[in-house]
């Protein structure tokens, strides 16, 4: 049998075309890439996180919004978007080929949109968004219906006519079409090819002006008068205004004045205008010179029209970023948002809980009341019960505890003052346990009254030690003080006088 024939690999210009198809997909974001160098951009761009890409094919599935044309790479994706944006409710099921043809018909209009700002007067089309303030594609439109009369007057009569047309200010693919397809196609013709060909050899005419002579009919003619006047107004010559204003096209009285300030030390500011050139007479060119200058203009033509297309796939891959950095914050936001849910729920567990404790508590206290027949001791009872409950010594630390955390911050002066005279009294019970008049302190008594009574604990701390609290005084109830209590206080007065 004959050997099975090899297939030939492909040319060189198949294997860029099959290249040029590879799309790839960023496994950190999802984002698809139509060629390796915008895969490497985005990669360096946002670093090597991101630089972790698979190969997809054309007739893989994506999910496209119709509301907002809003494009989702995975069914997860599409769900997250839904969740961020209720506008986004319906979805169809596409295919990576069909955004690509999306991508091509969006540029495809951007370019058509260009290309008829492009063929308006632009200095005209400045002067009418800038000076005027009018929109730009309302004055793009004015400016393609009047040329024929090529002036600022006529297009904003036009744009008077036309102020209430309901798509005045937009550029439907109907209008764009009928504007192309009425100046011819975008190829160069034999006809376009003569249109650059100028006699270059002509002297050129003696300048004849003098200062004094008048500007020339056809200059003047083309001077908005209404504007000379107030110019003239402003003590500018009529020589100047006119001039300023022919430079300007009859832009503003602003634009004016600022030519006549940024002119004013010219040479010739005060000298006429030149006439206007009359157009020379262009030769006729031969059947042979003519294909030769319509194929260099669609040389131009075609280096122009790629220019355009590298900067509009560089604005496109800035765009792609932008998206990406978007999508970044996005989903750092979500998970803000879902840290924040979480600490509501916590709190409103930790209420739930409160709620709960006080709801036992209350139950608690109602038993009480049907057990005993009385209401149940509050904490503080609760807790001076408790320190009774405790040993003398304890309870000597604790009321002297209390009182340094009470008011060494507030009041340490008088604190100092307290502890100094409840050591007094405490000394004098140890060193003098029989002698009588140590053995009753007056609450009358103005040392008393300012040094023991305002400082919560004091009088306490000289209950345990032994006082009982009388009509006007407090008075040792034990015959002989416990001389091993006085000293334990002393030292433990001692140890909080040496932190204030």
């Amino acid at each position: 049998p004959r050997p099975a024939r090899r297939r030939p690999p492909p040319p060189p210009s198949a294997a860029r075309a099959m290249a040029s198809k590879m799309i790839l997909k960023c496994g950190k974001t999802g984002r698809l890439f139509f060629s390796t160098e915008e895969a490497q951009e985005h990669a360096e761009a946002f670093g090597a996180a991101y630089a972790n890409f698979e190969e997809v094919a054309m007739d893989t599935k994506v999910w496209v919004c119709v509301e907002t044309k809003r494009p989702a790479y995975t069914e997860a994706e599409m769900q997250r978007i839904k969740q961020r944006d209720p506008d986004s409710k319906t979805w169809e099921e596409k295919t990576v080929e069909y955004l690509v043809e999306l991508q091509k018909a969006k540029e495809q209009a951007t370019r058509k949109k260009d290309r008829f700002f492009d063929s308006v007067d632009q200095k005209k089309l400045q002067a009418l968004t800038e000076a005027k303030g009018y929109h730009r594609t309302r004055a793009a439109k004015a400016l393609h219906f009047t040329k024929e009369k090529g002036t600022i007057e006529a297009a904003e009569a036009w744009m008077g006519e036309h102020a209430g047309d309901a798509d005045v200010d937009k550029l439907t693919d109907e209008f764009l079409d009928s504007v192309f397809s009425a100046s011819g196609s975008a190829d160069v013709t034999m006809a376009d090819a003569s249109a650059d060909v100028t006699m270059t050899d002509a002297a050129e005419a003696p300048d004849e002006r003098k200062v004094g002579d008048p500007n020339p009919p056809e200059i003047k003619e083309k001077v908005n008068q209404d504007l000379l006047k107030q110019v003239m107004e402003m003590g500018f010559s009529e020589l100047r205004a006119e001039k300023a204003l022919y430079k300007i096209d009859n832009a503003s009285l602003e634009h004016a004045v600022n030519w006549l300030a940024e002119h004013a030390d010219d040479a010739d500011i005060d000298l006429p205008c030149k006439p206007e050139p009359v157009a020379p007479q262009k030769p006729k060119m031969s059947p042979e010179e003519a294909q030769a200058k319509a194929i260099e203009l669609q040389k131009r033509l075609r280096q122009k029209k790629a220019e355009e297309e590298k900067l509009s796939e560089k604005e496109k891959e800035r765009m792609r970023i932008e998206s990406t950095k978007m999508m970044v914050e996005a989903n750092e936001k979500l998970k803000e948002e879902e840290r924040k849910r979480a600490f509501e729920q916590m709190k409103r567990e930790k209420e739930e809980t409160d709620r709960h404790r006080a709801q036992l508590k209350e139950q608690m206290r109602l038993d009480y009341i049907e057990r005993f027949g009385k209401e149940p001791p509050t904490e503080e009872e609760v807790q001076e019960q408790t320190i009774k409950e405790k040993s003398s010594k304890d309870q000597v630390a604790y009321f002297l505890s209390k009182m340094k955390k009470d008011y060494k911050d507030s009041d340490p002066a008088g604190l100092k003052t307290c502890l100094s005279t409840l050591r007094i009294y405490t000394k004098n019970l140890q060193d003098n346990p029989q002698d009588p008049k140590f053995k009753k302190l007056k609450l009358d008594n103005k040392a008393f009254q300012t040094r023991i009574t305002p400082f919560s604990g004091a009088i306490e701390f000289l209950e345990v030690l032994g006082f009982d609290k009388k009509e006007d005084c407090l008075e040792q109830r034990k015959s002989v003080p416990d001389g091993w209590l006085c000293g334990n206080a002393i030292k433990f007065i001692d140890l909080i006088l040496g932190q204030i």
